[in-house]
């Protein structure tokens, strides 16, 4: 990203943390600070990222997102992701809620002309290349978020673009199959979406399968090629995160967080947490987190 898209986000925020603005959907979030490989929860997104660099892992997975590469996630994800930024050189990323109802329709229009794509990706998220044009959608978005009449008025419009311009990149084939209903991945990440808004409640595999017309075999197959996790990694993975925002940002006791999850031990649950994050529950500290959902 060039130095007007920085001068313009500068005028943005002032601390580090998640910063709302006046466009829905639209947030930016900025750390002076390295962060260590640790797990989030990312929904159906785009992230630029303006200064800094990430690197998100999905099991053997890895991808770079910078100044010159963004992320998309079309679907519900656990990401393990590490944070290179510094006081001097802030991590700087604006995180864009994908429209679904906006999506469809692009994807609608440009599925009907060969794609150009030359990575057939499987995983459920991608990065792309930054071009000129999300360059000069990323300022003039940039600029019009200063203020709420422009916002209002003028930020569909954009964001449609830069929808666009991300539905016809190089790498973009898996975006284009998550919104083609009758897809297995469609289908995945409607299955997906039921896991994270349930997965404290006793999801039945089968019958998750059955909703989308699916054997239990080719759910398997087709959720590991998406999620790089079985069904029950997924969900335990969902649950834990779930439980550590419960912990953090609403002051849950180790074993209610447990109990709102699922969990029908608490002990089971503090093995799983410190198996996954590292440390055990009890040192979970109030704090904001990068980014869990939209």
């Amino acid at each position: 990203m060039n130095k007007k898209i920085l001068n313009e986000v500068n005028k943005l925020f002032k601390n580090d943390g998640i910063h709302d603005t006046f466009l829905n959907g639209v947030k930016i979030y900025t750390t002076s600070k390295y962060d260590p490989l640790s797990p989030f929860i990312y929904d159906v997104c785009l992230i630029l990222v303006l200064q800094g660099k990430k690197i998100g892992h999905l099991s053997n997975n890895t991808l770079v997102y910078d100044s010159k590469n963004y992320l998309v996630v079309p679907t519900t994800l656990p990401l393990e992701c590490e944070t290179y930024a510094s006081e001097e050189e802030p991590f700087i990323g604006l995180i864009v809620s994908i429209d679904k109802k906006m999506m469809y329709e692009i994807i609608d229009c440009v599925s009907k002309k060969p794609m150009n794509n030359s990575n057939e990706n499987s995983i459920g998220v991608f990065s792309d290349e930054v071009n000129e044009k999300i360059e000069d959608l990323t300022l003039r978005l940039l600029k019009i978020l200063q203020s709420k009449e422009e916002s209002k008025i003028l930020g569909e419009p954009i964001l449609k673009e830069l929808f666009y311009r991300i539905a016809v990149g190089k790498n973009s084939t898996f975006l284009h199959k998550m919104f083609l209903d009758n897809n297995n991945e469609a289908k995945i990440a409607r299955a997906l979406k039921i896991i994270h808004t349930q997965c404290e409640s006793n999801l039945d595999i089968p019958n998750l399968a059955r909703q989308e017309d699916m054997s239990v075999s080719s759910f398997h197959t087709h959720f590991k090629k998406v999620t790089s996790h079985t069904p029950l990694q997924y969900i335990k993975k969902i649950r834990l995160n779930k439980a550590k925002d419960l912990i953090a940002k609403h002051n849950y006791q180790v074993v209610d967080a447990a109990y709102e999850m699922g969990y029908d031990s608490a002990s089971q649950f503090s093995r799983d947490f410190k198996t996954y994050f590292g440390y055990p529950p009890k040192d979970v500290k109030p704090s904001f987190e990068e980014y869990s959902s939209i």
